[in-house]
């Protein structure tokens, strides 16, 4: 299984059975592409003043950006966006905008995505992406901040003063949000 394209769409959220784990190590259920493992949890462990301002966010805005799904024979799995994914169903929403790297064909409908379109795509467009081998991929290395520089475009919902951030984020202190 190597074809696929890359599409902006929209998921429906019960359709997304699990979280695709791409680390060879991990010992849950498999897919077929690469033998790549998934977990049937899509959330993460946010930080709980982060998660409430999200929902908050999402309630009132709607989702700023794209989750990032694979779309496999298997189903439809989550890489990144969970506490999105959390949001929007909180908020009440079914389906959840996603850049779907699609090896099913199921969502050959939607439009392509392209380096030149990511700004049509996103509301805060992630400083660092990649086209690669198995498909399209981004973060915003919130987390990743204590080893990486993180990315200010997944903060820039919050705006500049969020109280959450001090608390939960305190390597963020010395780097900018914004």
């Amino acid at each position: 299984m190597s074809a696929f394209d890359v599409r902006s769409g929209v998921v429906p959220i019960s359709d997304i059975v699990g979280r695709l784990v791409r680390n060879p190590n991990y010992t849950g259920p498999r897919v077929e592409l690469n033998g790549w493992h998934y977990t049937k949890s899509t959330s993460n462990h946010t930080k709980p003043g982060f998660q409430e301002a999200l929902n908050r966010s999402v309630a009132s805005e709607g989702v700023r950006n794209p989750i990032l799904v694979w779309s496999l024979p298997e189903g439809i799995f989550l890489t990144f966006g969970g506490s999105r994914v959390k949001a929007a169903m909180a908020a009440g929403f079914e389906d959840i905008p996603a850049i779907i790297n699609d090896y099913t064909g199921d969502f050959a409908a939607c439009p392509h995505v392209t380096a030149d379109n990511l700004a049509d795509i996103f509301t805060d467009v992630p400083r660092t992406f990649e086209f690669g081998e198995y498909g399209f991929d981004y973060h915003y290395n919130l987390e990743r901040a204590r080893r990486h520089d993180h990315d200010p475009a997944g903060l820039a919902w919050t705006g500049t003063d969020a109280p959450f951030i001090q608390q939960e984020f305190p390597w963020l202190s010395e780097q900018s949000t914004d």
